[in-house]
């Protein structure tokens, strides 16, 4: 029997970048508040109900989009919005490798010039309690801004973090506080960064219990 598939009609997410509106995903699982699915990247999504509504085929044929144009449209979304203010900074996908990572490197630099931004090629990801570690730890990723003073501020947390791992003072509430000024810093409201964090937490908790 084939799959049931979802259409996304809203996101409640609206940071992340694995799914948009129009979308549509084959459910994998159900749960007692949505579904269950996997982003085009083969990341897992928890969709709420009144994100989806059920997708029934039409005659036509889906349009397949190839993982490096989904990945530099979402780059080209990303830089639009650190160009327009309503972003501070902005994180690609995590590539696999450096190299994966610097095959985008032409186009980021079209797109960084077509917006106004600058970018960082990230070579230590910054783990933190707002995104799962698995999906982090070891990736390699770009980020947009427009402000030198934000890519600073961006170094002087990564290296609060660092200090405060070798004092041996990363305790669960410190972890917290960094991960909310990282929130912050990605332009992400309270409510965004709490929902994010409790996200991470669950892929946590589901991750020791494997």
């Amino acid at each position: 029997m084939d799959k049931q598939r979802v259409r996304i009609i809203r996101k409640n997410d609206e940071f992340s970048a694995e799914y948009q509106v129009g979308d549509v995903f084959e459910v994998d699982s159900t749960w007692y508040g949505g579904v269950n699915v996997s982003s085009k990247t083969g990341i897992p999504l928890s969709l709420d109900k009144e994100e989806y509504e059920v997708y029934e085929e039409d005659g036509e044929e889906e349009r397949k989009v190839d993982p490096y144009s989904y990945h530099l449209g979402a780059m080209d979304c990303f830089c639009e919005m650190v160009g327009a203010g309503v972003k501070t900074l902005a994180m690609s996908h995590p590539c696999d490798s450096r190299q994966e990572r610097d095959s985008f490197l032409k186009d980021v630099k079209k797109l960084c010039e077509k917006y106004g931004v600058y970018f960082y090629a990230e070579d230590e990801a910054f783990l933190t309690d707002l995104f799962p570690e698995r999906l982090n730890k070891g990736k390699y990723n770009y980020l947009f801004y427009a402000r030198k003073e934000v890519l600073d501020a961006y170094f002087k947390l990564k290296e609060e973090q660092r200090v405060v791992i070798q004092n041996g003072g990363y305790t669960r509430q410190k972890s917290y506080e960094i991960a909310k000024k990282f929130g912050r810093l990605l332009s992400y409201t309270e409510e965004g960064t709490e929902r994010l964090i409790q996200k991470a937490s669950e892929d946590r908790e589901v991750g020791e219990a494997d």
